[in-house]
């Protein structure tokens, strides 16, 4: 029974209610839970998924409207770049006849050349191979004696001395 007698005691107080109150504003701050945050908890990351949610949605609603703008001017600006393009092809496709033509000629011309030159040099390659296992034959005169019976190098013959 004192057991029971002590329960009854606490549970009684004989304590003011205005003294309560001053002594809980008094020890209040220091009964202040904080709670210290767990970067691990998966609540707190919820939260920044929300946040950086919401962050993406409004940069998207900016972004997207000038995407938009510069996607419309692209296109227009391509669209005049190909007109264009048709524009001086058209208007050059005459020349271009005219080159492809002249290419062609050029190419004939020196597909002839590469041909006679190949001729000529092989006559070349052969008058040299003759003319190296053959000397000339001798005339049976000098040049000296050639000039002096030819009537008009007579004076010239004779300033060469």
């Amino acid at each position: 029974m004192n057991e029971s007698a002590k329960q009854e005691d606490i549970l009684e107080s004989t304590t003011d209610a205005a003294e309560w109150s001053l002594e809980v504003e008094r020890v209040l701050p220091q009964l202040k839970v904080t709670i210290r945050t767990d970067n691990k908890d998966w609540r707190i990351h919820v939260d920044q998924m929300h946040q950086h949610k919401s962050g993406i949605e409004s940069a998207l609603k900016e972004t997207k409207g000038f995407l938009d703008r510069l996607h419309n001017e692209i296109s227009r600006t391509l669209e005049k770049i190909g007109s264009r393009e048709k524009y001086i092809n058209n208007q050059l496709e005459h020349l271009v006849q005219e080159y492809r033509a002249a290419q062609a000629q050029l190419s004939e011309a020196r597909e002839r050349y590469q041909q006679g030159n190949g001729g000529v040099t092989e006559r070349t390659r052969i008058l040299s191979e003759t003319a190296a296992h053959q000397t000339p034959p001798s005339l049976g005169f000098s040049r000296q004696e050639h000039w002096s019976g030819l009537p008009f190098a007579s004076p010239m013959h004779e300033s060469e001395k």
